[in-house]
């Protein structure tokens, strides 16, 4: 349900109709965060659009990564645990970042916690995404393919990202009709990942645990 104090603009109200991702947090109950006898939380679309300060694809990209993991390491336990994960990016991306943040596991090259890793040896064609996730307590990990170029193909997605470095570098050189292309299509593909309405966006496969990194 939209929050009537919302700051996103109305063509992106369907985000708030995205299932949030729920995850349990030992230390949130040790710190008296929740309520008594509440051990988990919700953590929506939403939040994920606060973290990075818009609405945006690589938001909408590792929202959808980290709901494929929760759903597929879990065993007997419906709901996992917030800061129990390891993550292995192929590239060093926003996209990441964001799967870090929704699992916990934002701090860099920790050995002991927060593991999060870039391994730029994964081979990966042109917009496309490798990332190995693993959930320790039990012993499961995937490898999730997010293939960005599907959406509208690499042609269309560098005419964008030039819209954006012109914009980022010298805003008044970029036209009216470049900003509604750029953000339109922005709506759009947003959508088509949330909602899963392009086939073959996302491949998920098991793989031995322990990840190698």
């Amino acid at each position: 349900m939209k929050n009537i104090n919302s700051q996103w603009h109305s063509n992106y109200d369907f985000i708030y109709e995205i299932p949030p991702l729920i995850l349990s947090y030992s230390h949130g109950v040790f710190t008296g965060s929740f309520k008594p006898g509440v051990s988990f939380y919700k953590l929506r679309f939403e939040d994920v659009c606060s973290f990075l300060g818009h609405v945006c694809l690589c938001g909408a990209g590792g929202y959808k990564i980290a709901q494929l993991a929760l759903e597929n390491l879990k065993n007997d336990s419906p709901i996992l645990e917030k800061d129990m994960f390891t993550l292995v990016s192929s590239r060093d991306h926003t996209v990441s970042d964001v799967v870090a943040f929704i699992l916990g596991c934002s701090r860099r090259y920790d050995l002991q916690k927060n593991q999060y890793f870039i391994d730029e040896s994964i081979e990966a064609n042109k917009r496309e995404y490798h990332y190995h996730i693993a959930y320790p307590p039990n012993k499961k990990a995937v490898e999730i393919i997010y293939r960005k170029h599907l959406l509208i193909g690499n042609e269309q997605m560098d005419r964008l990202w030039k819209i954006e470095l012109a914009l980022d570098k010298k805003p008044n050189s970029v036209s009216e009709s470049d900003k509604k292309l750029y953000q339109d299509t922005m709506v759009s593909i947003v959508k088509d990942v949330l909602l899963d309405r392009k086939a073959g966006l996302f491949e998920l496969k098991n793989i031995p645990y322990p990840i190698n990194f």
